[in-house]
């Protein structure tokens, strides 16, 4: 049986949730009701275990807040010694518009601190996800814009965005990612 870990960043706590630098949390949350199973808490992280068409996914949210999200991916990584091309990492992504996801095979940062702390303890070489949460008007605003929450508007395109980049997790480990990114990356399809 292949194994998989799929991280999602985010903020632990209700005052995060639905805000903008929640995006990989959000994904992982369809991913869980899709599969229908629920997450547990353990210390640094909170994990749930999905069996199906003979894979083993690991779903994985840290809980250590974005900026050290490094250190619950290490734990993880240390006790289940996952091959780093079967990890991928999902969080939300500044230089994206609102509506739009980009699959990578690695590659740095883009300045985002909760990937900047994961490379840090895994290099560069990490597939990503990365969901479009846009720009602020004002550019000096950009902490205060990733935790504030989506508009309503935002809101209701959630799911949909939400599903198409599940879809994309799950392409990814089923027909490989250089087939997941020509599919998938662009804009999501919303009704």
């Amino acid at each position: 049986m292949r194994e998989f870990l799929i991280v999602g960043l985010g903020n632990p706590g209700p005052e995060y949730q639905l805000t903008r630098h929640n995006a990989g949390f959000l994904v992982l949350d369809h991913l869980a009701r899709h599969y229908q199973v629920r997450f547990r808490t353990h210390g640094k992280y909170s994990s749930t275990v999905v069996t199906a068409k003979g894979y083993r996914l690991y779903l994985v949210k840290p809980l250590t807040y974005m900026n050290r999200s490094g250190e619950a991916v290490q734990i993880f990584l240390t006790k289940y010694h996952f091959p780093l091309d079967r990890v991928i990492i999902i969080s939300d992504d500044l230089a994206l518009p609102f509506g739009r996801i980009r699959l990578k095979p690695g590659g740095s940062s883009g300045g985002h601190k909760g990937l900047a702390s994961i490379i840090g303890v895994t290099g560069p070489d990490l597939p990503r996800l990365r969901v479009g949460i846009g720009v602020p008007a004002d550019q000096s605003a950009i902490v205060d814009f990733v935790l504030e929450r989506f508009t309503a508007a935002e809101q209701k395109a959630l799911p949909e965005i939400a599903q198409w980049a599940a879809q994309a997790v799950i392409s990814w480990f089923e027909e490989g990612i250089e087939k997941t990114m020509s599919k998938y990356n662009g804009p999501v399809p919303i009704a």
